[in-house]
């Protein structure tokens, strides 16, 4: 009996010591395993450097993560790039049960950016009737955040931005993507060979000779508002409108353009041509 009550009081101190070697190291192990998975996720578009600053769950299985880095690996070469914070709004037990999950985030930006970044929300449903949908404010960036898209044309392009972008997947159907960006008033700067990009599509007119004439300039041109819009028509069709107004040469230019490739890539097909991201 004593024997006994000598083995119980043994295991239960082995437990508990146990428990309190575990409790202080479980928000760093959750980190570690996180980010062992987000970097095994997205390995061919951040080459492991993910690296996440503190992660944990509340009392009702809601994660929070803040302090998310990585560098984006872009053709240009990598790019720094952090989420300030990002949280599910409900348990993640509701994973096993196949119910959607929602997720809220703030402050995707360039490490080197002043402004406040992205923020918004997305919600992944897995199962059967997998889907996931997101919806992105991107009102508190300006186009000094997009420089790493294209250096040479976006290089020195300053302004503020409004807009947002949606994006939708549900499993067995065609996505749903839109995106719609405005600079207004008073506009910014922009590379002038950046409108090379409209000479393609302009007639032979008086149009078309102030373009070149503008394009040939190695400096930033002021633009008073600019305009982009983007529709995912089919996932193999992206349909593309930009415009742009320029007072010193009281020139107001309209790009209007469809994309297709010949597979249902879109995107990926999309980011190779366009040089963004060096898909391998």
């Amino acid at each position: 009996m004593k024997r006994r009550i000598f083995f119980t009081l043994l295991l239960a101190a082995a437990l508990l010591g146990l428990i309190l070697w575990i409790l202080p190291r479980l928000p760093g192990l959750e980190r570690d395993l996180l980010q062992r998975l987000a970097n095994r996720s997205a390995k061919e578009y951040f080459a492991d450097s993910i690296q996440i600053k503190k992660v944990y769950l509340d009392r009702h299985f809601k994660i929070h993560l803040t302090g998310v880095t990585g560098k984006l690996q872009t053709r240009h070469g990598p790019v720094p790039l952090e989420v300030k914070s990002m949280e599910s709004q409900d348990s993640l037990f509701l994973f096993i049960s196949q119910k959607p999950v929602r997720f809220i985030f703030e402050g995707i930006r360039p490490q080197i950016s002043s402004r406040m970044g992205i923020s918004g929300n997305f919600m992944i449903q897995t199962g059967p009737v997998s889907r996931f949908e997101l919806t992105a404010d991107l009102g508190k960036t300006g186009l000094e955040d997009w420089q790493w898209l294209d250096p040479q044309n976006l290089g020195g392009a300053t302004g503020a931005m409004n807009g947002s972008l949606t994006f939708r997947q549900i499993l067995g159907q065609e996505p749903e993507f839109s995106m719609d960006l405005e600079a207004p008033e008073p506009g910014g700067n922009i590379q002038a060979r950046f409108f090379d990009l409209f000479l393609p599509y302009l007639p032979t007119s008086v149009q078309k000779e102030r373009v070149q004439k503008i394009s040939k300039n190695q400096q930033l041109v002021r633009y008073g508002r600019a305009a982009l819009r983007v529709n995912l028509v089919r996932s193999d069709n992206i349909k593309i409108l930009l415009q742009i107004f320029i007072p010193a040469y009281n020139l107001k230019l309209t790009l209007n353009a469809m994309i297709r490739t010949d597979e249902k890539t879109a995107f990926s097909q999309i980011a190779r041509l366009m040089g963004l991201i060096e898909v391998k």
